[in-house]
């Protein structure tokens, strides 16, 4: 019972500092959502895939180069940190940013999705508006610690189950006598 208490112990306290050591990321997003400008006989499939077009400007290394100038990141840090998508059958363009600041990541959102926003000024299709400012202190941490927490004591748990079951099964086969003699 001790193996198996030490083993849940070992376990559980190696996860925790596992966990307390990984990076915090704080993911913030912006939303510009996309609208028809002057003619109202316009399809909503043909707004959402007008809108795709912008989820490539959001991209583009000019977006990209002025987020990261204001954000004070890397471009490179900023690439892998951004994520632009077109919800599926709304005009509605995310850009999200993750990075180890949530001020920053806040600051890159929004600058993407001014720099958007400006280059759908002259569009004559559709129109498009900022109608969510990424916000840092309504940033998701990633990872959600909690929940890391949560898979840690389980695995504590499990393992003291382990050894508890082993410690009996080699307990009752030291105890039978051999078949043999």
């Amino acid at each position: 019972m001790l193996a198996a208490l030490l083993a849940g112990l070992l376990v559980l306290g190696g996860g925790l500092a596992i966990i307390e050591l990984l990076p915090t990321r704080y993911s913030t997003t912006s939303t510009l959502s996309f609208a028809p400008r002057s003619a109202p006989n316009i399809s909503a499939d043909v707004i959402e895939l007008a809108a795709n077009k912008y989820a490539v400007v959001a991209r583009s290394t000019t977006s990209v180069n002025s987020a990261a100038a204001a954000a004070s990141v890397t471009r490179e840090e900023l690439r892998d940190a951004l994520s632009v998508s077109v919800e599926p059958t709304t005009a509605n363009l995310d850009i999200a940013v993750s990075l180890p600041d949530s001020r920053k990541a806040a600051t890159a959102a929004n600058t993407i999705a001014a720099v958007v926003s400006r280059a759908a000024v002259n569009d004559r299709l559709i129109a498009g508006e900022i109608t969510a400012r990424a916000d840092p202190a309504a940033a998701q941490t990633e990872p959600s610690r909690s929940l890391l927490r949560v898979v840690a004591v389980a695995a504590a748990l499990l393992a003291a189950g382990w050894v508890s079951f082993a410690a009996r099964h080699v307990g009752r086969r030291q105890g039978e006598p051999d078949e043999r003699s």
